[in-house]
């Protein structure tokens, strides 16, 4: 009898995922069941226990970060003082909110709300303008009478004592009580009580969040979310004290999740990035700790820099592979500092993605693996996806990210449709379903680069599950910026349309000449197939959405098509293609090897 579907794509979830990820999860499930009735008990414990770890607080680290975050712009706190509590690109609720629960809110909404995030923007617009809010209406008043209110209804707040929120709440009040330390430490605010009253709060709760997170991190998810346990793990004991076994346990994951060319395993740039921010944060505050024989922040922060750096834009803005929102650096202020001391790095095209930076020309193709077996939930269908930038302008990108559970543009912001790379509609090149998950997938074959003449370039084959398809892309990229595009599909049954598409980046538009126009010049593109100017969905801010022009192309199984973008004239460009010819047919061949 035939396997119902729902049950096959089940298995083709689970089967990759790491036999000790299932064991984990349901320990992690019983844990939850287990803890429930006894929850309001616990937190009862946990925040006396915060109160008395709080006043031993070491103080030295907690200026040491004051410090590096004190130049950081004023954040947006408007709506917050308006009485609006905003959420992934939402208002929610009302600010501070009467039930936190927050019920009608999407799932993860309630979560973010208690990563108290909102308290370190508070905390830290008050710090920019002290006298505001020493007058007792202004930034920090809202920020300790809402930190009191949640106080109150925490022990009831089941999805609050999660390992993830706890981590991140433990990394916000560690951030916004480092930002009144050195507040404080400078004289500038003269000490007043509700300063220090705040402080203390804001370190108690802290210390409450860290409560056990060692002993509760996601070893079932793995990813970004058991790096986050680890390093607030790691952050609490560089505060309240403790031994060393959260760094160690800190230094021994950061190995296994940052590969050798710096980048992190579920290559998505937005949660690389996030994470240097975190790790920068925990090295600022063990800059004066006596022991660091288990865990050296540098080596590691320098790699995972210089990727990074590799990668950006040059307007700043991230590529958006997976997870990803392009803007995400703007709210990253020691990452954004550290990258301007950063050369970028050189990305491994096995690992993570190919770079080509020329001048003030970059290209970019996504090669990582489709998903990171133990945690693929932040994988999109953006295999091969190619973004480019030219005199500093970015031409090609994606759609952006939209937001997770609830949003009805989910499905389409993980599809093929959403990335400047092959779609074939109606055959997915993965398998991605609900918000997070990731069935049947392919794999990425016969990568090569180097380069020729004056051109940087990559060929590689990605395979779709069971071999049905396989896309070539060939991508070159000239000393003078321009841009070399083929593409060719293999398939057993060809499908009735294959599409390449390439996503404009905002204020690109497409011109009736076959011209691109942005504000840095016009560019060319000579082809060898039709193109046509369509509009599909992008997502700005994980909450808005509008629609931007996209170019579309067929793709065969018979000749390749050629894009030339940005020629200088009609004769380079036939130049540039007899010259790329040998080398397109020699990685052509490799689209029947087994």
């Amino acid at each position: 009898m035939k396997e119902p579907a729902s049950l096959g794509r089940w298995w083709r979830t689970l089967r990759p995922l790491p036999v000790r990820s299932h064991v984990e999860r349901g320990v992690n499930e019983a844990r939850k069941r287990l803890w429930l009735p006894v929850l309001p008990g616990l937190v009862a414990i946990w925040q006396r226990q915060g109160a008395q770890q709080a006043a031993k607080a070491n103080v030295a680290a907690l200026r040491n970060l004051g410090a590096a975050l004190e130049s950081t712009p004023p954040p947006a706190v408007a709506e917050l003082l308006a009485g609006r509590l905003v959420l992934a690109g939402r208002e929610v609720a009302a600010f501070p909110p009467e039930d936190w629960q927050l019920p009608g809110a999407r799932p993860l909404e309630v979560y973010e709300a208690h990563y108290l995030d909102w308290v370190d923007a508070l905390t830290a617009a008050a710090v920019r303008s002290p006298m505001d809010a020493a007058n007792g209406g202004g930034a920090l008043a809202l920020a300790g009478a809402a930190l009191g209110r949640w106080n109150l209804a925490a022990p009831h707040l089941d999805k609050a004592w999660e390992p993830y929120p706890r981590a991140r709440r433990t990394l916000a009040c560690l951030r916004a009580a480092a930002r009144l330390t050195h507040l404080a430490h400078h004289g500038r605010d003269r000490l007043r009580p509700q300063h220090r009253e705040l402080a203390a709060h804001l370190l108690a709760t802290a210390a409450a969040a860290a409560a056990g997170l060692g002993l509760l991190a996601e070893r079932h998810l793995g990813g970004n979310h058991l790096l986050c346990d680890r390093i607030a793990a790691a952050c609490a004991s560089a505060v309240f004290g403790g031994s060393e076994a959260a760094t160690a346990a800190l230094a021994a994951e950061c190995e296994r999740q940052f590969a050798r060319d710096g980048s992190h395993v579920e290559a998505s740039p937005m949660y690389h990035a996030l994470a240097i921010e975190d790790l920068l944060g925990l090295q600022r505050l063990r800059a004066d700790s006596p022991n660091t024989a288990h865990f050296q922040l540098d080596p590691l922060l320098a790699r995972a820099c210089a990727w990074l750096a590799a990668v950006r834009h040059p307007d700043g803005h991230l590529p958006a592979f997976g997870d990803s929102d392009p803007d995400a650096l703007v709210h990253l202020h020691l990452t954004r500092t550290a990258l301007a001391h950063t050369p970028p790095g050189r990305t491994d095209p096995r690992l993570s993605a190919w770079t080509s930076r020329r001048g003030a020309h970059f290209a970019i193709v996504h090669t990582a693996p489709p998903a990171y077996a133990p945690q693929p939930g932040h994988a999109h269908a953006d295999q091969l996806s190619v973004e480019w930038s030219w005199r500093d302008t970015r031409i090609f990108g994606d759609a952006g990210l939209c937001g997770y559970e609830g949003d009805a543009n989910r499905s389409l912001n993980r599809s093929a449709a959403s990335h400047s790379t092959l779609d074939i509609p109606g055959v997915p090149s993965t398998e991605l379903w609900s918000t997070f998950r990731v069935g049947a997938r392919g794999r990425m074959r016969h990568l090569q680069w180097g380069e020729q003449g004056a051109w940087h370039w990559l060929g590689a084959i990605f395979e779709w599950p069971a071999g049905t398809h396989r896309h070539l892309r060939f991508v070159a990229h000239a000393a003078d910026g321009h841009l070399v595009i083929a593409d060719r599909l293999r398939a057993a049954a060809p499908p009735d349309a294959a599409i390449g598409r390439l996503l404009l980046a905002p204020g690109v538009t497409w011109q009736t000449d076959q011209t691109l126009q942005c504000a840095a010049g016009n560019l060319r593109i000579a082809t060898n197939v039709p193109m046509e100017m369509h509009e599909g969905l992008r997502f700005l801010g994980r909450g808005a959405t509008w629609n931007g022009p996209e170019l579309r192309y067929p793709v065969t199984c018979n000749d390749a098509s050629w894009l030339h973008i940005g020629a200088p004239s009609h004769q380079a460009a036939t130049q540039a293609r007899a010259d790329l010819t040998p080398l397109w047919h020699s990685l052509a061949a490799q689209l029947d090897v087994g």
